[in-house]
């Protein structure tokens, strides 16, 4: 491609998932609105017999795709070659030499469904940020909707897909461009008339073939499963300037939306890429993020024994997109770029002979979601230090649990909340300590002392753990926000805030004599040999006598607590 696009830092490879959100189907709800698009009555029971047939088989959900090589190889069965090898045998599909129509009625209707309107692609409007820094920002797509083309015109962007009207790569190197779009399967919008030319149409017609004003009868340039390896010119070429730009160490990370990596030859160009790219690492975003990593991604083998190039280079996101994506530029990116940044400088610092202080980055790696990597670095930092620092370790095991949980790595994340449930028990009921100032009247305050090893003290106030478990229970929260239901995660988020009840009543973890007998009146035995405590104080003043009533104090907060917070999680 005679072109002058450049590779930018950030780039997009999107799928079908990543217009759900505009009411396009993804690859199995195509198969069921297909069916109920139907209105001739054979038609419907000779596709639901054919679907039906392909579930038995495959013991599973059917996806468009693997409807559409079905179709394909019914209306070519007289090419199979395999056919040859087999003798008798019924055709159970009687007929069907008739219905050839049904895999027209079928591209049509994707056709039909990947024309987006413009008040359907509101949720992309988080592209604006990413054009803004990254400008021109290379997106990869595999979808053949107008959904990005829709957002440029809502958004007044230039974009550029290799088309003015007939196919023309020169012109990715059109200046002031925002976006350079890459289809790799083609578009509602491309044709291929049978002249062999490649068109550029952007008007509505649902038919997936049309008759142009030269005479010329055009179809639909739409790449399907039969044709994965018969490429036409423009896709050939697309396809390889991606894989330049991939290649590039130009771009240090990859977005992909709502892809599972089952074409073979797409997932080797990634590998390549991040072979030869030694800096580029993936934000996998996808419900099923994790599952597609361990199967498809970080082995190069079916029994995950040869790791392969992306191998601790992904980022899992297991979130829907519209949800997630206002959060991916300016969170989750901007800590990844940050924590990759401090550990290249920890890196030199070894090198150098220093020592390098993996505490300062890990909270980077655990907010961005980078799981493996946070893994890696924890097991990097000295055992003591670890264990002293209560907040990064609060930090680390609930939201390592949660991310865990998310991926389906429940053993995993059962282990994470027990250390999470330990570690706060040790802080806030076994070093639970109390004090008792006087001015005008008496305060009493809470705090803790933190204490691992014998010579080390961390006196946290209960404003500080307070913070911490606030911004822990937001986390939590937002996760449940993304449309992410799971029994567990729902526990902990209670969990957490039943200790952000346990500290409302505190202002600064103080409260005044006559404010905490009324809090605590049902917890305390004898209210009158209580207070009788605090009036021997007033009367005596001396220090030694203020430690009956501390210990008073200590027991009913710690009785509380262990209502909250049990030691067995």
């Amino acid at each position: 491609m005679d072109n002058k696009a450049k590779s930018s830092e950030v780039m997009f490879f999107i799928g079908a998932g990543a217009s759900v959100a505009a009411n396009v189907p993804d690859t199995y709800s195509f198969v069921k609105e297909f069916i109920d698009n139907i209105n001739e009555g054979d038609k419907k029971d000779t596709i639901k017999k054919i679907v039906q047939t392909l579930k038995d088989w495959k013991n599973t959900k059917i996806d468009v795709e693997l409807l559409l090589e079905t179709l394909t190889k019914l209306q070519n069965k007289q090419d199979e070659p395999l056919l040859r090898f087999y003798k008798g045998g019924d055709f159970i599909l009687e007929g069907y030499s008739e219905k050839k129509p049904l895999i027209d009625d079928l591209k049509d209707f994707i056709k039909r469904k990947a024309i987006v309107s413009e008040e359907l692609i509101q949720y992309l409007q988080p592209f604006l940020g990413f054009v803004e820094e990254f400008r021109p920002l290379n997106i990869i797509s595999l979808n053949y909707d107008i959904c990005i083309e829709q957002f440029c015109n809502v958004h007044k962007l230039a974009y550029q897909d290799g088309f003015d009207v007939h196919w023309n790569p020169k012109a990715f190197a059109t200046e002031n461009t925002d976006i350079h779009l890459y289809k790799l399967h083609g578009s509602v919008m491309w044709y291929l008339s049978n002249r062999g030319g490649y068109i550029k149409i952007p008007v509505m017609t649902p038919a997936s073939k049309i008759q142009l004003i030269t005479g010329e009868m055009a179809e639909n340039l739409m790449l399907y499963p039969m044709q994965k390896w018969d490429f036409a010119d423009p896709l050939l070429e697309l396809l390889v300037e991606s894989k330049h730009l991939l290649e590039s160490g130009t771009c240090k990370f990859l977005i992909v939306v709502g892809y599972s990596f089952r074409d073979d030859h797409i997932r080797r160009i990634i590998w390549d890429a991040a072979r030869k790219n030694k800096e580029l690492h993936l934000i996998l975003v996808d419900p099923k993020a994790y599952q597609i990593y361990n199967e498809k991604l970080k082995y190069y083998d079916g029994q995950h024994r040869i790791p392969s190039s992306l191998n601790g280079k992904v980022v899992c996101l297991p979130y829907k997109f519209e949800n997630v994506f206002p959060l991916i530029k300016n969170y989750y990116l901007t800590n990844l770029r940050a924590g990759l940044r401090a550990e290249n400088d920890q890196h030199k610092a070894e090198l150098q002979g220093g020592k390098a202080d993996w505490s300062s980055i890990i909270r980077l790696f655990i907010r961005a979601e980078y799981t493996e990597k946070a893994e890696y670095l924890w097991e990097r930092i000295n055992g003591s230090d670890r264990e002293n620092d209560w907040s990064l370790s609060l930090e680390y095991h609930l939201k390592m649990a949660v991310n865990q949980l998310l991926n389906g790595q429940k053993q995993q994340a059962n282990t994470n909340i027990k250390k999470f449930n330990k570690i706060l028990y040790r802080l806030m009921i076994e070093r639970l300590n109390s004090n008792i100032t006087k001015e005008n009247h008496f305060i009493i305050e809470i705090n803790f002392n933190y204490q691992i090893l014998e010579h080390s003290t961390f006196n946290s106030k209960m404003e500080d753990i307070k913070n911490l478990i606030v911004s822990l229970y937001k986390f939590c929260e937002n996760r449940q926000k993304f449309d992410y239901i799971d029994n567990k995660l729902k526990e902990i988020t209670e969990y957490l805030k039943a200790l952000i009840q346990y500290f409302k009543p505190f202002e600064d973890g103080k409260k005044s004599l006559n404010d905490y007998i009324v809090l605590r009146k049902d917890k305390i035995s004898n209210v009158e040999d209580f207070e009788g405590k605090f009036i021997d104080l007033h009367i005596d003043g001396s220090h030694y006598r203020y430690l009956e009533p501390i210990t008073d104090i200590i027991e009913i907060e710690k009785n509380v607590l262990k209502e909250i917070i049990r030691e067995e999680y």
